[in-house]
């Protein structure tokens, strides 16, 4: 008797997994792999898309800040008064960010925005920046000539072909400094959507891009600057030159010392 338990014994020790058994781990193993299969791929799908913004970021910084340079570079010329050739032009569209299409155009030197293969770029010239939704040509363009040596049936909406700055701003939204409003330490500012001094520039805008952001249901991400012009005040305390010729030649070599100093464009640069 105490044989045949030692047998029976060892036969049960070397008993296998039942099918039951084997389906069962079989599932737990397939749930386990999916579990992580799907943690990795939201990991990747996550870096993927961060990399993306990161990149759309990257992009919007580089394209405001050739719009920032070409709006410091605005040119306004010594005049006894404003000029409508010279002054600031918006076409605004009525809508809020990030799907507002606004227009905004001014004068202008430096190579900004038009770039340095551009013969004419240091002398002064007009831009015009605007956002086409177009679907089959799309993004922020713009569009520049020169002041000088133009025919006099040139139009700049059929003689100037726009050239595209990027393929992924979808919205402009351009706000003005309101002239009218002293700008006083922690008080908000007043901004103007429609710019009716056209014949002048503001002493500052408020910028703002949208840039198209991946995925089909994702918001386009804004972009927000506040550029100060510097050349706005000529255009709203213009220099009367002859006067200052003649103020000048009075004084001598004692230069323009004790009077008022003659702003010039010519300093801009970029």
């Amino acid at each position: 008797m105490h044989g045949n338990s030692g047998i029976s014994s060892c036969g049960e020790g070397r008993r296998g997994f039942t099918l039951l058994e084997l389906m069962l781990s079989v599932a737990i193993l397939g749930v386990i792999t999916a579990v992580v299969t799907m943690t990795l791929s939201t990991g990747v799908e996550s870096w993927r898309v961060g990399t993306s913004m990161a990149d759309e970021a990257h992009h919007a910084d580089a394209v405001m800040e050739q719009l920032v340079m070409a709006l410091r570079s605005a040119y306004y010329p010594e005049a006894s008064s404003p000029t409508y050739e010279y002054g600031f032009r918006i076409e605004d569209d009525g809508n809020e960010p990030p799907d507002s299409l606004d227009t905004i155009s001014w004068v202008k030197v430096g190579n900004s925005l038009v770039g340095e293969d551009v013969s004419w770029a240091g002398a002064a010239h007009r831009v015009e920046v605007f956002v086409s939704d177009d679907p089959n040509n799309s993004g922020l363009f713009v569009k520049a000539w020169q002041l000088v040596g133009l025919d006099d049936e040139f139009d700049p909406e059929e003689d100037v072909e726009p050239v595209l700055l990027s393929d992924k701003v979808v919205s402009l939204n351009c706000r003005m400094l309101d002239p009218d409003k002293k700008v006083e330490p922690f008080t908000e500012i007043e901004w103007l959507d429609e710019w009716t001094a056209s014949n002048r520039i503001p002493y500052a805008v408020e910028l703002t891009v949208a840039v198209a952001q991946p995925g089909e249901d994702a918001e386009p991400a804004e972009f927000k600057r506040i550029v100060h012009i510097p050349m706005a005040d000529l255009s709203w305390n213009p220099i009367d030159t002859a006067k200052s010729s003649r103020s000048s030649s009075g004084r001598g070599n004692r230069g323009n010392s004790g009077g008022r100093p003659v702003i010039s464009g010519g300093g801009l640069g970029k």
